[in-house]
């Protein structure tokens, strides 16, 4: 099961393809970076950001998803997604861990 709860575990998957989950359906994604932001809340000090893409139809909306990685079942990791923009057929989404 893919975990991204720390920063060490969500750059084990860059470039990785997941299922964000919600109420709606499942949208594919795929995790295209991991960016440390320094010092955080953590229990392990580090905040970090994660950033994906999707397809520009259907669009998630702002909220929190069950991100699952692609080809795996169960619950997955609940993560809150942000719309950022669109890049041509791609949309832009980022998660903050803080």
């Amino acid at each position: 099961m893919a975990q991204l709860t720390t920063l060490d575990m969500a750059r084990a998957f860059a470039g990785s393809a997941f299922e964000a989950r919600n109420g709606n359906g499942v949208v594919p994604l795929v995790l295209n970076a991991v960016t440390p932001l320094g010092q955080g809340l953590r229990p392990d000090g580090m905040s970090f950001s994660l950033s994906f893409s999707g397809p520009a139809a259907p669009a998630l909306a702002q909220g929190t998803v069950a991100l699952v990685a692609a080809g795996e079942e169960g619950e997955g990791t609940p993560v809150f997604l942000v719309p950022v923009g669109r890049q041509g057929e791609r949309m832009l989404y980022e998660a903050i861990f803080n």
